[in-house]
């Protein structure tokens, strides 16, 4: 997969993400889990945003993400879907930061990986007090 690829896919996977955390705020009264997950979200659009100049950079297009609709059955399976997701996201961030073809690439994929790494650990702390 070529980097652009990869930002591609880095773009489909954090509109996915907007997407799914916006429904999944709507379904708990708990304000520390709503917070929780709003701040997912609002990263998820910041990182989308970025990851779309970087490809305007490098190939002058706009990319149209492609989103997919999360399936679950239950609060706490979302919650388990979302961690897995994050941790992820955040290895593939990684690896992405050693293939940059542009500096430009560098800051939006640092902050997109370790944003990820802390909405795992508030998906953590979420899972934790449902069991």
């Amino acid at each position: 997969m070529t980097f652009i690829e990869k930002l591609q896919k880095a773009m489909d996977d954090e509109s996915t993400a907007y997407q799914f955390y916006g429904k999944l705020a709507t379904q708990t009264s708990n304000p520390l889990y709503k917070e929780f997950i709003e701040h997912a979200r609002d990263d998820e659009k910041k990182h989308y945003e970025s990851f779309q100049y970087v490809y305007r950079l490098l190939t002058g297009k706009y990319y149209e993400p492609k989103v997919r609709e999360v399936q679950y059955n239950s609060f706490e399976e979302a919650i388990v879907f979302a961690l897995k997701d994050e941790l992820e996201a955040a290895e593939f961030y990684r690896d992405m930061l050693f293939e940059i073809p542009i500096q430009q690439a560098y800051y939006p994929l640092f902050v997109a990986m370790t944003d990820e790494m802390e909405h795992a650990t508030r998906f953590s702390t979420i899972l934790g007090s449902l069991r």
